[in-house]
């Protein structure tokens, strides 16, 4: 709080100039102190030589609201991306196979609205193409179109100042903080140990006697990835990280890699064979990530030497019996654990010594924050650390659902690999802050910074390129008031209140269904209208993607109106989480002065009245869908629960849906002593995307029965707003129930799981078996005990 308040006073007193600033950077990441800083007039040309990386930061005020779009030129640059308000309008896209059309299918925010807020953050990175001779210029130039305008022109001097609000001024310094140190930081292997912000990779491969290698490896076993992995703690603070891989096709062997880092960057790493053959070997590799320059040199077989462009030399030192081969150094373990270490000195008793005391560090931190659930925390951490990533096309390290998904269509390396999920990401924010703040903050920036030109979250967002057509469950409100709560950083909520409203702002203008005027879902992509490139809608299943339960019975059939672009069904799913948004963006515009806490709140009470009145079915005793015709859709899964979100039911319908509903074996199968006593082996740990009763879920599969970490939080928060003795009883009995599922895939596989068989006998994951959200099954057991 104190270095908040220092920042946003000495903020407050800087004049800011017309103009922007251009920061100038000796080394290739937009790294440490400026090489050189000042300000430029004019965006027609901008032009450095010898430099590594240039920024170009400040705020665009623009002199009209609507549509308006850029045009950018780049020449001698291996990366660059222009943001808007964290729209990237434009790019040179290098880091697509088919660079020479980076507007691929509409999907990119460019035209984009401005709508009501007129004065929007501007970044421009720019990393030098490395291969050009040093006195050959990187040159960067844009222009705009206002309002539609065919008319191309400079933009003036007047719509340019030189600083970022006090709140892009902080997301400024966490996010440049937080990219450092040694971590797992490439998305498509483990095995790549990368240094940040130097960029450097060192790769860890185990190969036979046959030089069959396993070259690079995920959590997962699916997607084309046959190498088993098993993952153990990756602290929350980076200090140390460890994991099992090996059992592939080809290489039989399996070993433990380990490692530990400093505050100085020191790393040590002990790689110990648990069962190899003869002939089996480590061999490692090292380069530069994401197209940055920097040598790497074998000295000798037990020394290599990294040096990115503009960072200082650092020496890894390798203690084993060794061989060069060729660009690799092969590392016999026919004699035991190596090491692989920054510090000449590490021996593999130092090693084993020195990582035994950072595990030990680390357990003791979570004994004595968490207590009795030190070991759901350690899973909870682990979930999300696992799955943290930096690409240079995010502002800042965030955490993708899982390193096997990757929205980065034809990417021109692995290096760029990755997605962000609109609520999954949002989610992922409250599991990384649990023990890291700033990297939760992090992540939680660029989700929401992900927003389209319509002003919503999208489904997915990665490169620039973004569903148009849909956004996704709006959750960010909620989730930034469970972060503010937390850690009281006024700044945070004022960087996205703003992409807040505009969220809200879409589901009034674009989701609302007649005659009644909840939620429905939809599909209309405003973008590929405006551009003629690519498709304007994905219809019904546009609007199932858009629920997040991509293919839930709730959304069987076909009821898409092609002209208005939606479903014609009334979602109390999304009614509510629009409301519950609407609750939480009051509260937060008290805690920082702004003037909409009471539209807000008056927009919050109409649509609980409107689900109060319309959508609960006396008939089966809950909250249903209903067709505009007034006909109940009774296809019953968690969203049954959310009205409660705002309060919808009075407390004696409340205890009535946990009673008939929750706490029904037949049902949703939570046992009232939170065990799963009494439940039959189908509906045995509870909480299922669609009633045990309903005719799709014996067959299962995906959001048809399967149990959602996504689903297990929002239902706790809906149950959380009532205090009756009834309510009580099953939101507790569910938060058991439900970390106990989590710690029976994490204590037996170390998987945390996209979804969960809901079986008594499910023996591994039923989706993705490391994707983060799963970890929120063990979430809401931390904040009923008060953890969070």
């Amino acid at each position: 709080m104190l270095r908040f308040a220092i920042a946003t006073l000495l903020a407050s007193t800087v004049t800011a100039d017309n103009g922007l600033t251009v920061s100038m950077y000796e080394n290739g990441a937009l790294s440490g102190t400026p090489s050189k800083t000042y300000t430029i007039t004019s965006l027609d040309k901008v032009s450095e030589s010898g430099v590594g990386s240039i920024s170009i930061t400040g705020t665009l005020t623009f002199p009209i609201l609507g549509w308006h779009n850029f045009t950018c030129e780049f020449a001698q640059t291996s990366l660059a991306m222009v943001w808007v308000d964290g729209h990237e309008v434009c790019t040179d896209a290098k880091y697509l196979e088919n660079w020479s059309n980076p507007k691929l299918r509409g999907e990119i925010d460019n035209p984009i609205m401005v709508r009501e807020k007129k004065d929007l953050a501007f970044r421009v990175h720019l990393y030098r193409n490395s291969s050009i001779p040093a006195s050959t210029a990187t040159t960067f130039s844009m222009k705009w179109s206002l309002n539609g305008s065919s008319s191309i022109t400079s933009i003036p001097l007047s719509a340019m100042t030189t600083e970022m609000s006090p709140s892009e001024q902080e997301r400024e310094a966490l996010q440049k903080e937080v990219q450092r140190g040694w971590g797992n930081w490439n998305q498509h292997s483990i095995l790549d140990i990368v240094k940040l912000p130097d960029s450097a990779v060192l790769t860890t491969m185990l190969c036979n006697k046959n030089d069959d290698c396993i070259t690079d490896t995920r959590i997962e076993l699916d997607r084309g990835n046959d190498c088993y992995v098993r993952v153990g703690m990756y602290a929350g603070d980076q200090s140390y990280t460890q994991f099992y891989f090996g059992q592939s096709k080809t290489v039989s062997g399996n070993v433990s890699v380990e490692y530990t880092s400093t505050e100085t960057n020191d790393l040590t790493m002990l790689i110990t064979p648990q069962t190899v053959e003869q002939g089996h070997k480590i061999r490692i590799a090292g380069r530069f990530a994401w197209w940055r320059s920097g040598e790497y040199t074998i000295v000798s077989g037990n020394e290599v030497t990294f040096q990115g462009t503009g960072f200082d030399k650092f020496t890894m030192y390798i203690q084993g019996n060794t061989t060069i081969n060729g660009n690799f150094i092969d590392i016999s373990l026919d004699n035991g654990p190596i090491t692989i270490s920054t510090l000449k000195s590490t021996t593999v008793q130092s090693a084993r010594s020195d990582l035994t005391a950072a595990h030990e560090t680390r357990m003791n931190y979570l004994r004595t924050t968490f207590k009795d659930r030190a070991e759901v925390a350690l899973a909870i951490e682990a979930s999300a650390m696992w799955n943290l990533v930096y690409v240079p096309l995010e502002n800042g390290p965030l955490f993708p659902v899982s390193r096997s998904w990757n929205f980065v269509h034809d990417a021109a390396t692995t290096d760029f690999d990755y997605v962000i999920f609109d609520w999954d990401n949002l989610f992922a924010s409250l599991l990384g802050a649990l023990t890291n703040k700033k990297l939760g903050y992090s992540n939680f920036i660029q989700a929401m910074k992900s927003k389209t030109s319509d002003g919503f979250v999208p489904n997915y967002a990665a490169g620039g390129m973004k569903s148009q057509d849909r956004t996704e469950p709006p959750v960010g409100a909620k989730v930034l008031e469970e972060l503010y709560n937390r850690y009281g950083d006024k700044w945070l909520v004022e960087l996205v209140f703003d992409d807040l409203l505009d969220w809200q702002a879409f589901f009034l203008r674009e989701r609302l269904l007649e005659p009644l005027n909840l939620v429905c879902l939809g599909s209309y992509n405003v973008v590929a209208a405006k551009t003629h490139e690519g498709s304007t809608t994905a219809g019904m299943q546009g609007g199932r993607w858009e629920s997040g339960l991509d293919n839930s019975p709730m959304y069987d059939g076909e009821f898409f109106n092609s002209t208005t672009h939606q479903m014609m069904l009334y979602d109390m799913g999304m009614t509510s989480m629009l409301a519950q948004e609407a609750q939480s963006l009051a509260y937060l515009a008290d805690q920082i002065g702004r003037p909409e806490k009471q539209m807000l709140l008056d927009r919050a009470a109409h649509f609980r009245a409107l689900l109060a009145d319309n959508l609960w079915d006396e008939k089966i005793g809950t909250f249903s869908n209903k067709f505009p015709n007034g006909t109940f859709y009774e296809r019953i899964s968690p969203t049954t629960f959310y009205p409660l979100q705002v309060r919808a039911a009075t407390d004696e319908q409340a205890d009535s849906m946990v009673t008939n509903w929750l706490l029904n074996k037949d049902r949703f199968c939570i046992s009232p002593t939170g065990d799963s006593k009494g439940n039959g082996p189908d509906c045995y740990w509870g909480l299922p995307s669609i009633q045990a009763g309903d005719p799709a879920f014996p067959p299962l599969g995906y959001w048809r029965g399967y149990v959602w970490g996504p689903m297990a939080q929002l239902t706790y928060w809906s149950l959380k707003q009532y205090n009756t003795t009834i309510v009580n009883q099953g939101r507790k009995a569910m938060t058991n129930q439900l970390t106990s599922l989590m710690m029976s895939q994490w204590n037996r596989n170390r998987h945390i799981c996209e979804n969960y068989g809901p079986h008594q006998n499910t023996t591994d994951c039923t989706g993705t078996q490391f994707y983060h959200w799963g970890a929120l099954t063990g979430m809401i057991t931390l904040m009923e005990e008060q953890y969070w």
